[in-house]
Formats: structure tokens, C-alpha cells, sequence
């Protein structure tokens, strides 16, 4: 089959803008997320607790034991213990190794999590 070569545009593309935060969420990350990440990583000198196969020993970022999305948002995720402080390849092996992550404590899995910060109706 023939096919005729692409034509290129001289033109950029077009970008659409970020969504702002709600008032309540920049609130949120100004009085609690943003504060809890600078702590748990600290000024980049402490040990990585991981210390998986890959570890850098230092760490560069945050893991969530209880990620976002299983547990139903950012506002329930963060609990105390929830952020640690992690390498970035430490963080990468969690993600790609969740059987080892589970069994080290270092990924909770869905059938873990409790309904604790779901709201009940009352019986």
C-alpha cells in the first residue's frame, strides 16, 4: 500500500491550560501535603528505609503506602505513616514489584484496607 509522506505544520501546537485547584485543595496542600513532604524527605541527606535491590541509600522523594487511589482520594490517603520518604528507583522497584512490596510492608493492597474512612449510615 502506498501512503504519502506526513505533512509537517509550521504552527505550535495548542495548549490548553492547567485546571487551578479548588480554594479547598490549595488550602489542603498549603497547610498539610506540601509541610508532610518536605518533612518526610527532609534535606536529602537521610537513609532510604527501602533498601531494595536498586536503592540509592538517599532519600529524593515520597511513597504512599496506601496509594491514592485506593483510598478513595487524596484527603483520605493522607494519614500519619501513610508518606515515607523513599529513593525514586526504590520507590520505581515498589511499583514494579508489588508482591515484594506487600510481603516487606511497603504496599498495602485493596483487601487491606478497611472501610475506617468510609462515611456509614447508621443501623
Amino acid at each position: 500500500m502506498k501512503r504519502s509522506a506526513m505533512k509537517r505544520s509550521t504552527k505550535p501546537m495548542k495548549r490548553s491550560r492547567l485546571k487551578p485547584r479548588s480554594k479547598k485543595m490549595d488550602k489542603f496542600y498549603k497547610e498539610v501535603r506540601i509541610p508532610a513532604v518536605i518533612q518526610a524527605v527532609g534535606d536529602g541527606k537521610r537513609p532510604c528505609p527501602v533498601k531494595s535491590q536498586v536503592c540509592t541509600h538517599y532519600v529524593q522523594g515520597i511513597h504512599e503506602v496506601l496509594s491514592r487511589g485506593r483510598a478513595g482520594g487524596i484527603l483520605v490517603a493522607h494519614k500519619p505513616g501513610n508518606i515515607i520518604g523513599t529513593c525514586h528507583a526504590c520507590n520505581s522497584y515498589i511499583s514494579s514489584h508489588p508482591q515484594w512490596a506487600k510481603d516487606n510492608g511497603w504496599l498495602v493492597s485493596n483487601s487491606e484496607v478497611t472501610n475506617d474512612n468510609k462515611q456509614t449510615k447508621p443501623t
